[in-house]
């Protein structure tokens, strides 16, 4: 349609162009700026400023308004630092900016020969996974086609620029299996919302709809799942954060074995929220077909 297609096209040059005016400043300011502008449309005019604390007011009751608050601002500003990592950011200096930890844990799952599935989340700069080729890890992400076909396409020459390989979710199974005969990593994130197709199992402490994606996979084709995170360290660094692999080889592909594992890999995620509750994205709906977070 037209009408759609001048409307992508005026967004899409907005949008360069305020990269290109950020360019025009040096790092701390452009960071500045955007911490200023996230900390305004998230907490001054609210932007899922409700939606947030009142999902941290269900799953941390005893936590108090200021502590609240906190961890919203903290999540804002590391919104912030994302954009500006993802878009601003040279290549080199945010390879420079990571540090990994469980490393081994990658190099034995590859070790199979079977390919990887990397269990992530909206926690911390998830989107810095793009830079692992530099570490000589072969990752691949599974990625939602944006509204918007010009930034997406942008966004997606960025992700793929240092080696990394983006997988159309719409293409499904046939490109995931693909990367798995090659031996490489596939990222799924794991907490969104699967709506009435998922499977509904405590997250948090109150029922969400789960992907059956990441159980499925392992299960059927034996391929060994590595719970990842990219923590924001205190120091602005990137942690990655990898654990030991899980395999249930002897777990048949069964739906209710598919809790079994997803109940596993949920386990690891909630203790790396409970630790680094500002790192998760609490403005995102995750309970939205399962449970009113918002009553």
């Amino acid at each position: 349609m037209p009408n759609k297609q001048i409307q992508n096209k005026i967004e899409y040059l907005g949008f360069r162009i305020a990269l290109a005016g950020l360019k025009l400043l040096p790092a701390k300011a452009a960071k500045s700026v955007l911490k200023g502008l996230f900390w305004f449309g998230g907490w001054v005019i609210g932007i899922r400023k409700y939606v947030a604390l009142k999902q941290l007011s269900k799953v941390y009751p005893d936590k108090s308004k200021k502590e609240k608050a906190e961890i919203v601002k903290k999540l804002y500003r590391n919104m912030a630092l994302t954009v500006y990592e993802s878009y601003l950011m040279d290549d080199d200096t945010l390879y420079k900016n990571i540090r990994i930890q469980g490393r081994e844990y990658i190099d034995n799952a590859l070790s199979l020969n079977r390919g990887v599935i990397f269990a992530a989340a909206h926690y911390g700069n998830w989107e810095a996974a793009r830079i692992l080729p530099k570490a000589g890890i072969p990752i691949s992400g599974i990625a939602k086609p944006q509204r918007n076909t010009l930034f997406d396409n942008y966004t997606n020459a960025i992700r793929e620029r240092c080696g990394m390989r983006i997988i159309n979710m719409k293409r499904g199974l046939r490109d995931i299996i693909h990367e798995f005969k090659e031996n490489r990593i596939v990222a799924i994130l794991i907490d969104q919302n699967a709506g009435s197709s998922g499977l509904v199992m405590d997250f948090l402490g109150f029922p969400a709809s789960h992907w059956k994606g990441v159980a499925k996979l392992s299960l059927r084709y034996k391929i060994p799942i590595v719970p990842s995170f990219a923590r924001r360290a205190e120091d602005d660094r990137i942690q990655f954060e990898f654990f030991p692999p899980i395999l249930h080889e002897e777990l048949e592909d069964t739906e209710e074995n598919y809790k079994i594992v997803l109940e596993e890999v949920d386990k690891i995620l909630e203790n790396q929220i409970h630790k680094h509750p500002e790192q998760w994205f609490w403005v995102h709906l995750r309970w939205k077909h399962s449970y009113n977070m918002l009553a």
